[in-house]
């Protein structure tokens, strides 16, 4: 595997890899990429409304979809407690 970092794109090419082991790691290196965004490190897209924030995540769903707003709620509490636990 190989990855870089550009401009806040990862790019990543498995080679030589399981199926399942090339999902596992695209699933960490989506959770990472979106406690980041929830910590207000790098942009983010909301997938439903695909409305993007350059500033990172927000606090609540800019169209007013509770689903949405759930979603950022328990993703930026997720970040919080990440964060406490790291230091």
């Amino acid at each position: 595997m190989t990855a870089s970092n550009t401009g806040g794109f990862e790019v990543l090419v498995y080679e030589t890899m399981s199926e399942q082991e090339a999902l596992s790691i695209l699933d960490k290196h989506m959770r990472d990429y979106t406690m980041r965004a929830a910590r207000g490190e790098h942009g983010w897209i909301c997938s439903d409304c695909c409305m993007s924030y350059p500033e990172g995540m927000p606090d609540e769903c800019f169209h007013g979809h509770q689903g949405c707003t759930d979603i950022i709620k328990r993703d930026k509490l997720a970040a919080m407690r990440e964060g406490n636990e790291s230091t």
